[in-house]
């Protein structure tokens, strides 16, 4: 159960993705919140953290660990599901901000939830192991 130099190199460009992808998000809401007339969303002002703690902080770890990479099927459902729950904080931010409130975000945070628990067993069920050509 071995992973080689180029798994943990693609986990570093993967990292760097979710960084960047945290940092569009916590911009994205510093400037949604100063246009919003001094109004706060908790949902708005936490959008950043799942991109970072669900994205960025794994992949570092198993670019530097020697654990296994997740499969291809795995790594794709796990971002399914990081990007349902930055969505879902977004927009639930976005209806807190605008003074609503919608059932259908919880939908979000349902389908988010599910995905991550997929993508967790789809590698703790694998054992781990990466696939060459999956």
């Amino acid at each position: 159960m071995s992973t080689s130099a180029s798994d943990h190199r693609r986990m570093r460009i993967l990292a760097r993705r979710y960084l960047l992808i945290s940092i569009f998000c916590l911009l994205f809401s510093c400037v949604y919140e100063f246009f919003s007339h001094g109004v706060r969303s908790g949902f708005m002002i936490s959008l950043f953290l799942f991109p970072l703690l669900l994205g960025a902080v794994p992949s570092f770890l198993m670019s530097i660990a020697f654990v296994p990479v997740p499969s291809a099927a795995a790594r794709c459902t796990w971002h399914a599901g990081v990007a349902a729950l930055a969505v879902g904080s977004c927009l639930s931010g976005i209806l807190e901000i605008y003074g609503t409130t919608s059932p259908y975000v919880r939908i979000y945070w349902a389908v988010g939830a599910a995905l991550l628990l997929a993508g967790a067993l789809r590698y703790f069920l694998s054992g781990g192991r990466h696939r060459s050509g999956g």
